[in-house]
């Protein structure tokens, strides 16, 4: 591997669930349908659009698990089979702790991480990313005891994390249950021996955090990222703590590909060279219509725009 202060990984959520380990035949699969599907529908295409483009690390959900361990047999065997394509390392893997704010509900999630770590570390992974707590929709704002409750579970998690070698990061998102008013103090409850922070740059600051301060403060406990750009800067309540996620009530988008929308990128990389932070970086693309457009702005942005800063 080469060596370099940040490498980049991307998360494969923008595809979906991947079907089929490799499609061989395309004559077989266009049956006379003249449209692009061939192209998105195996494991083996969609490794080597990352590698093609420059990324070496890829990123996983933990809903893959059945799927890719019924299409490749094992974690460790889907592992060789991206390294074979180029993949490098898969970095991480995203999961949730939906209903974490009662602690009748922690025995069941520590069951499923465990399958997640076991997973993760079984392919090497580094870091288990994850939401800490449901949708604000239904379950918001949180009590006390109920913040209390949620940063005890990630406490737990990490640990069990730990165990495996792995490292767990909270992902907060602008629709999670930890919300704007206790994000930093829910972060600070938990426990920095065993609990860290991948700061999604878009849910931040859609949020309503300004990301170069949060990080500035607390670069000690960002560990992961998952860089993604936006134009809604700082929504207001009612947008944020509504159902909808991925889109706004209307269908438009909330992300888009780093150098698309309003975050100042290079004034984070400025700070990432000033706290000598080095290793992966992650990419997330959510909403996307087209991903190796989306893919290949991307890499482009950081090839021309960030790595320039601190190489």
């Amino acid at each position: 591997m080469e060596k370099r202060n940040l490498n980049y990984s991307y998360m494969t959520n923008l595809w979906g669930f991947v079907n089929y380990r490799q499609i061989n035949n395309f004559d077989e699969w266009y049956m006379g349908d003249f449209g692009s599907a061939y192209y998105y529908q195996d494991w083996d295409k969609i490794l080597r659009y990352f590698a093609g483009a420059g990324f070496k690390g890829i990123e996983l959900m933990v809903f893959y698990i059945p799927n890719i361990v019924n299409a490749f047999g094992s974690m460790k065997n889907f592992k060789e089979f991206a390294q074979d394509r180029g993949i490098e390392r898969i970095t991480g893997m995203f999961s949730h702790h939906v209903g974490s704010q009662d602690k009748r509900n922690h025995p069941a999630i520590f069951a499923y991480e465990q399958q997640a770590i076991d997973a993760l570390a079984e392919c090497g992974g580094i870091n288990l990313i994850v939401q800490p707590a449901g949708q604000y929709y239904g379950t918001g704002p949180l009590d006390e005891e109920g913040l209390k409750n949620v940063a005890e579970c990630m406490n737990t998690v990490g640990k069990m994390c730990k165990d495996k070698g792995l490292e767990v990061c909270i992902h907060n998102e602008f629709w999670c249950a930890v919300n704007k008013y206790d994000h930093e103090k829910f972060l600070e409850m938990t426990d920095p021996r065993y609990v860290f922070y991948c700061l999604d740059t878009a849910q931040v600051a859609i949020m309503g955090k300004d990301i170069l301060n949060f990080y500035d403060t607390y670069h000690d406990r960002v560990k992961y990222f998952h860089l993604k750009d936006t134009t809604y800067l700082n929504a207001p309540d009612e947008k944020r703590f509504g159902p909808g996620a991925e889109f706004d009530e209307k269908g438009g988008r909330w992300f888009w590909e780093p150098g698309g929308g309003k975050l100042d990128f290079p004034g984070l990389w400025k700070l990432l060279k000033k706290h000598n932070h080095k290793g992966w970086i992650g990419i997330e693309t959510d909403g996307t219509p087209e991903p190796l457009a989306t893919i290949l702005l991307t890499k482009n942005y950081i090839d021309t725009v960030l790595d320039p800063i601190y190489k």
